[in-house]
């Protein structure tokens, strides 16, 4: 029996460690061994039997001011963390992403001969590239996924850093073989299929989803009507059901909300355009062939921080893999009705030239064989 302390500390890292904690149960089978994982993680990862002792939703803000305001809680969690490190004393601590927390628990676990696996590298590309100097003592393998990360941590030194593929490549294609009929699909979860679908994705945090939806919400009810189109909003599981049913009445309106994770990408596939916040929703869509428009919205002194500190000329992350601007990008003031309107009439008019700079992304980011998630499971499981 190997025992696996992970942390995922937001939605998107607790879809990628529920299909890595899958692979290696499977692998582990095979070898008539067994793999038991703990620590913080999500539904995905409840669901494929991790011990959550935090939840994502617990854990998951965005923006320096959210996190300084949530700074007692998160500091009380990490000292529990590290006195359990120190308790079961796993066989290894399988990170992903979560670069505030999970660096300096990779301090923490290696201090105590502890192996670690970091899956989804902070992106130090983006900002804090000074923390390269830092993994390079505390991290025992990288796992990146993007092409170029490699060079970078190589470049800098870090030579146990590989590019393993991306996993929402490996998860989306696995997914397209059983992707119903748009009626079928229609019919299963009570959409118009006569009308194209936009899709609204406020987000997967609270903060998130308080400052995005009224305004994205508002501008789908403006544009979906003069295109004969029904709007949809995309749920967040990483968010209680409660919470989004007081936008209900007096934002949402004819909106129609779903809340399938199962479901999402294949939704995706199946729509028109999207309003989408910026992350991995974005990269998503690209993937899934699905224009849309990028907004973001935080604390203003968050935002004025990051502008200090982040060095990228893009937000979302389907531009960046990209390498370029195709996504439109609406940041703080510009978040307006009229701004996401303009902005989703120009891309509709553009839509086909759109989908084709699409093409070709999911090869880029596909990496070696076996795939990611096998990759990483291997990987858990060699001494």
């Amino acid at each position: 029996m190997r025992n696996i302390l992970l942390i995922a500390g937001e939605a998107s890292g607790d879809r990628i460690a529920s299909r890595a904690v899958r692979a290696a149960k499977v692998l582990a089978q095979k070898r008539g061994d067994s793999v038991f994982f703990f620590g913080i993680g999500g539904e995905e990862c409840a669901a494929e039997g991790v011990e959550c002792l935090h939840t994502a939703r617990e854990m998951s803000v965005v923006g320096f001011v959210e996190v300084a305001r949530r700074f007692a809680f998160f500091r009380r969690v990490f000292r529990e963390m590290v006195q359990v490190l120190e308790e079961r004393k796993p066989d290894a601590v399988l990170l992903i992403d979560y670069p505030g927390f999970n660096i300096r628990f990779a301090r923490e676990a290696k201090r105590r001969g502890v192996r670690v696996i970091y899956y989804v590298s902070p992106q130090v590309w983006a900002w804090h590239r000074s923390r390269i100097d830092e993994l390079k003592k505390v991290v025992d393998e990288m796992l990146v996924i993007f092409p170029f990360e490699e060079k970078l941590f190589r470049d800098a030194g870090l030579t146990n850093a590989h590019f393993i593929g991306h996993p929402l490549v490996e998860r989306i294609e696995e997914e397209r073989a059983a992707h119903q009929s748009r009626e079928a699909f229609a019919m299963q979860h009570g959409l118009d299929s006569r009308k194209d679908w936009l899709l609204v994705f406020p987000g997967s945090r609270t903060e998130e989803v308080r400052r995005l939806l009224p305004v994205m919400s508002s501008a789908a009810n403006k544009f979906a009507p003069l295109h004969n189109m029904q709007t949809i909003l995309v749920e967040s599981s990483s968010i209680d059901k409660d919470q989004w049913d007081q936008y209900d009445r007096s934002v949402l309106r004819e909106i129609i909300r779903f809340r399938d994770p199962n479901a999402t990408h294949e939704l995706m596939f199946h729509s028109r355009l999207g309003i989408l916040k910026s992350g991995t929703t974005t990269l998503e869509a690209a993937l899934l062939g699905l224009p849309g428009v990028i907004c973001y919205r935080t604390h203003p002194v968050s935002f004025a921080i990051g502008k200090r500190v982040v060095k990228l000329p893009y937000i979302g992350l389907s531009n960046i893999a990209l390498g370029k601007k195709l996504y439109p990008e609406l940041l703080q003031n510009d978040v307006t009705v009229d701004r996401i309107v303009t902005e989703l009439e120009n891309v509709e008019s553009l839509r086909s030239e759109f989908r084709k700079s699409l093409n070709g992304l999911a090869e880029t980011l596909r990496g070696p064989k076996p795939g990611p998630s096998r990759r990483v499971a291997e990987i858990l499981l060699t001494a």
